[in-house]
């Protein structure tokens, strides 16, 4: 191998995301999909999973990294924009779940207290970003505060938006299918 090819493999390695923020649609699936994402339980034929066309390979995805991340150095990160959406479901159940991903990533920030530059989190309110809805750039800003690289969300529609975001505000969106596409050539490292 030489050093262009060395560098590039070394470019693609610390491309690896590593603290993640979860969107509430992501921590959901992670909740509501326990049985499938832990135990391979298999979906039921009526399950909301079915009604989106990535839904199941989302929950796949989301199945191999759960994996990876038993061994990888990521950091799941949330916020109290995070905890606003979770209590307005009124779920116990999945409030419970939140506070017990906040507990690993109150542990996180303990090791690594990073924390991002707040005129790039400041710039998700201007104009150019006048397409997401309030909650997006209210996590989205979180995220950035909280120096993570990557915002992983189970939607459809925010992904759409990816490209723009990561250039203006230096944050990847990414659904649990392309964070695997990321993470995929490595997952051997850490299982």
């Amino acid at each position: 191998m030489d050093n262009a090819e060395a560098e590039s493999v070394f470019r693609d390695f610390e491309n690896v995301p590593r603290r993640i923020f979860l969107d509430s649609s992501a921590l959901q699936a992670l909740q509501t999909y326990g049985g499938f994402l832990h135990e391979s339980e298999p979906l039921q034929t009526g399950d909301a999973a079915h009604r989106d066309p990535r839904g199941v390979a989302k929950l796949e995805a989301l199945r191999n990294i759960r994996l990876v991340a038993e061994r990888a150095p990521f950091e799941f990160a949330l916020s109290e924009s995070s905890f606003r959406e979770i209590e307005k479901k009124a779920d116990a159940r999945y409030l419970q779940w939140a506070y017990d991903v906040l507990d690993h990533w109150m542990a996180c920030l303990a090791e690594s207290p990073y924390v991002g530059d707040p005129a790039v989190a400041a710039s998700a309110e201007s104009p150019a970003h006048g397409y997401l809805g309030a909650g997006d750039r209210a996590l989205l800003k979180d995220a950035i505060l909280l120096g993570c690289d990557t915002f992983l969300t189970m939607e459809n529609k925010l992904p759409k938006n990816a490209q723009h975001i990561e250039k203006t505000l230096s944050i990847r969106v990414v659904s649990p299918i392309e964070m695997w596409e990321l993470i995929r050539p490595w997952a051997a490292l850490f299982r």
